[in-house]
């Protein structure tokens, strides 16, 4: 089941991909290429079009299903050590 991220501790995230990226990165977020492993506290952005997705990738399985998506959208990856407490 999906865990997506709202909010950090700054408050909620914004409505695009880009700033939902930004505000994970600005509460201590780091930017990363998309991961050949699974590593703890992984964090998928994916950008809708009107609105982007910050999902947490909280097991090898989830973050395989955002991998193998061909639906054409673009992600980011991010580890995010704060990721457990505010993925809901």
């Amino acid at each position: 089941m999906e865990r997506y991220v709202k909010l950090t501790s700054k408050g909620v995230l914004g409505r695009s991909a880009g700033e939902k990226c930004d505000s994970i990165i600005a509460d201590g977020g780091k930017e990363i290429r998309q991961p050949k492993e699974w590593i703890p506290n992984l964090v998928c952005v994916v950008d809708n079009g009107f609105f982007g997705a910050a999902a947490y990738a909280y097991s090898e399985n989830e973050m395989k299903v955002f991998q193998q998506s061909t639906d054409g959208r673009s992600k980011r990856w991010l580890v995010w050590d704060k990721v457990e407490i505010y993925a809901q």
